[in-house]
This record gives C-alpha cells, sequence and structure tokens, in this order.
C-alpha cells in the first residue's frame, strides 16, 4: 500500500469518526429535546386537575390507562433499555475506532491523545454491548421463569 492511498484511508476514516461524533452529539441532543417536552407535556396534563377526583376520574378512563400504560412500558420495558445500551456501545466503540485510525498522524501528543481516547471509548462501547447482552439473557430468564 502506497503512502498515498494510506493518506486517503486515514482521512477516510477520521472523516467517519467524526461523523459518526456529530450524529452521536445530535441523536443526544434530540433524546434530551424530547425527553424535556414529555416532562412538559405531563406536567402541564397534571396541571390541568382541578381536584383529585379530576385525576381519579381520568385514571379511571380508557384514555387515562392507556396514558400510564405508555408511560410504565417506556420506563420499565427492558427491551428499550437493552436497545439503548446496545445503540450506545456500537456508536462508542466506532468513535474508538475512528480515533485510534486518526492517531497515525504527525504529532506524537495528539497520537497518545487520540490513542488514549480511542482505548476507553472502545472499552467503555464493549462494556455497553456486554451490559446489554447480559440484560438481555436474564430478562429471557426471567420471562421464561414467569411464565412457568
Amino acid at each position: 500500500m502506497s503512502f498515498g492511498s494510506m493518506r486517503f484511508l486515514e482521512e477516510l476514516l477520521g472523516g467517519i469518526a467524526f461523523f459518526s461524533f456529530f450524529v452521536f452529539v445530535i441523536y443526544l441532543l434530540a433524546s434530551a429535546l424530547r425527553r424535556r417536552q414529555q416532562n412538559a407535556m405531563q406536567r402541564h396534563l397534571l396541571e390541568k386537575f382541578s381536584s383529585a377526583k379530576d385525576f381519579a376520574d381520568f385514571m379511571q378512563s380508557p384514555a387515562g390507562q392507556k396514558y400510564v400504560m405508555g408511560f410504565t412500558d417506556a420506563v420499565t420495558s427492558p427491551r428499550n433499555s437493552i436497545l439503548s445500551s446496545m445503540r450506545t456501545g456500537i456508536v462508542l466503540i466506532g468513535l474508538g475506532a475512528g480515533m485510534a485510525t486518526g492517531s497515525f498522524s504527525g504529532n506524537i501528543v495528539a497520537n497518545d491523545l487520540l490513542h488514549t481516547g480511542a482505548n476507553v471509548s472502545v472499552c467503555v462501547g464493549l462494556a455497553f454491548v456486554a451490559s446489554a447482552a447480559l440484560s438481555y439473557f436474564l430478562a429471557r430468564k426471567v420471562g421464561s421463569e414467569e411464565k412457568e
């Protein structure tokens, strides 16, 4: 492999790493915004009830039960947390791989910093993936025991 093609590969992988990081930051910002909007909506809904009786009547209605079930499913669903951990782990591993390829530049200090960041990112990403896999198998085990 010639020096020119190696340089192109480094630039390509560095660009992919930068793009992955940019997408990850946008994802985090969008998630935070969505969570803030959901909290505001729930707070606004609770403010609409003038008494505890009104709130109890709403909770007894089919719409109130559906609202509460949707809220509890989002919070307690193991599937959502497993997929979120898996997604985060994969993004961190990709970020670490991109940082590792970017650590081949000429600056020794930058190389060490990028290499250390890559190692940390890959290790944390692998921990997220391992956590998701363990959670998946535990959820299946508990689910099969509950059916018995």
